[in-house]
C-alpha cells in the first residue's frame, strides 16, 4: 500500500508545461535594478554620440523609443512577477514577447546609424550595444519566446546593415555575434536546469502534503479533494457513490495499554489492510483523522460496498493484533456505509454525516461490524 502511494507520486511527479513557461517568464524579471540603470546610462551615452554625428532629432527619437520600449517591457514584467503563484494567461505571455521584440529593436535600430557614424563612434556604439545585449540576453534566454523576440529585434537590423559597413566594423559585428552566442550557450542550459529542479521540488512538496506521513495513504486534505471530485463525477454520470467511514475499535485503550509506538504500528497495519481491499480504479482510502479512516468508492452500489466492507473487516481481523482491552481480544474495526446517486438537490456534507451516523450505530451494536444506509432512490445492486 505504502509502495503504491509512492509509485503514484513518482509517476505523477511532473509539471504542466504552461506552469514551467510561467515560472520561466517570472525568472526573466527577477534581475536587480542595476540592469535597468545600465540600459539607461548606456542609452544616454549612445544618444549623445548620435546627436554629435547625425543630429539631435534622430538621437532624441531613438532614445525615446528605447526608453518607452524598455519601460513597457519592465512594467509588464513587474505585474506578472508580483503574481507569484497565479498562472499567467497566454494572451499576456504574447504581450511580453511583443514588448521584448520592440525593446530589442530599440537596440537593433542603432545599426541603421552605423554607416553614418565616424569610425570612433562606430566602435563605441557597437561596444555599448554589446554590453546592453549581453546584460539582457542571458536572463531572457530562460524563456525562449522572449529571447528569440528580443534577439530578432537586435540582430535583424544589424545583419541587414552589414553590406553597408566597412571591413573593420564588419569584424566588430561578427565578434559581437560570436561573443554573445558563447555567453548564451554557457548560461542558458544551466539556468533552465535550475528552474526545472525548483519546479520539481515544488510539485513533490505539494504531492507530499496530500499523504499521511504515518500510514502512507492519503490524508484529510486528500479525502476532501477526492470526495469533491468523485461527487461531481457521480452526479454527472448518474451512478452510485459509496462512502465508508471506518474506526479502529477501542483504540484509546490500545494506546494506553501498549504505548504510542504500538498504536502507530497498529494504524499502519490497519491502513495497509484497508487499502488492500479497495484496489479498483476510482477507489480511495484515506486517513480521516486519528484512528478514523474513510473509503470513497466511485460507481459502487450498496451491495458492492458491503462486500468490500466485509473484506475490510476480515482483513483487519486477520492481522491478529492482540488487544486484551477489547471484548474481541484482537484489534477490530467498525464502519458505516452510505450510498447515493448524487443530484443537484443533495449535499455532500450530509452524505458524510450519514456515513458517520451509520458508524456510530455499528459501535452501539457491538463493534467489529458494518452498518449502512441508502440515501435517495438507489438500488442495492
Amino acid at each position: 500500500m505504502i509502495n503504491r502511494i509512492r509509485e503514484n507520486v513518482i509517476k505523477d511527479l511532473k509539471f504542466d508545461p504552461h506552469d514551467l513557461a510561467c515560472e520561466e517568464l517570472r525568472h526573466v524579471y527577477r534581475g536587480k535594478s542595476s540592469g535597468k540603470l545600465i540600459v539607461l546610462f548606456s542609452g544616454a551615452i549612445v544618444a549623445g554620440m548620435l546627436a554629435w554625428d547625425i543630429g539631435w532629432f534622430y538621437a532624441g527619437v531613438w532614445y525615446a523609443w528605447l526608453l518607452i520600449a524598455h519601460a513597457w517591457h519592465w512594467w509588464l514584467g513587474r505585474l506578472d512577477w508580483a503574481s507569484a503563484n497565479v498562472s499567467i494567461e497566454l494572451a499576456r505571455i504574447n504581450r511580453h514577447v511583443m514588448a521584448a521584440a520592440i525593446a530589442g529593436l530599440g537596440w537593433g535600430a542603432l545599426s541603421i546609424a552605423l554607416p553614418l557614424l565616424s569610425r570612433p563612434s562606430k566602435a563605441a556604439v557597437l561596444m555599448i550595444m554589446l554590453i546592453g545585449v549581453i546584460m539582457a540576453l542571458p536572463r531572457l534566454v530562460v524563456f525562449l519566446p522572449i529571447f528569440f523576440a528580443f534577439a530578432a529585434g537586435v540582430y535583424i537590423p544589424l545583419l541587414l546593415t552589414t553590406p553597408f559597413l566597412d571591413y573593420e566594423t564588419l569584424h566588430m559585428v561578427l565578434f559581437m555575434l560570436v561573443l554573445v552566442g558563447a555567453t548564451l550557450w554557457a548560461t542558458a542550459r544551466e539556468i533552465r536546469k535550475i528552474l526545472i529542479d525548483v519546479l520539481l521540488k515544488q510539485v513533490s512538496s505539494e504531492q507530499a502534503s496530500w499523504e499521511d506521513r504515518l500510514t502512507g495513504i492519503g490524508n484529510r486534505r486528500s479525502f476532501d479533494a477526492n470526495m469533491a471530485t468523485t461527487w461531481a463525477q457521480a452526479s454527472r454520470a448518474k451512478v452510485p457513490l459509496s462512502l465508508m467511514m471506518v474506526d479502529v475499535d477501542f483504540f484509546k485503550k490500545f494506546n494506553d495499554a501498549y504505548g504510542h509506538q504500538a498504536g502507530d504500528e497498529c494504524l499502519r497495519q490497519v491502513a495497509t489492510a484497508l487499502d488492500g481491499c479497495a484496489r479498483r480504479a476510482g477507489d480511495s482510502v484515506t486517513r480521516y483523522g486519528g484512528e478514523e479512516f474513510a473509503a470513497v468508492l466511485f460507481h459502487t452500489s450498496l451491495n458492492e460496498a458491503r462486500n468490500i466492507g466485509e473484506n475490510m473487516l476480515a482483513a483487519v481481523r486477520k492481522l491478529n493484533i492482540r488487544h486484551e482491552q477489547s471484548s474481541h481480544e484482537i484489534v477490530t474495526i467498525s464502519m458505516g456505509i452510505t450510498t447515493i446517486v448524487p443530484t443537484v438537490d443533495d449535499n455532500v456534507q450530509q452524505f458524510i454525516e450519514e456515513a458517520d451516523k451509520s458508524l456510530y450505530r455499528a459501535k452501539e451494536n457491538g463493534r467489529n461490524r458494518a452498518e449502512w444506509k441508502i440515501l435517495g432512490n438507489v438500488k442495492r445492486n
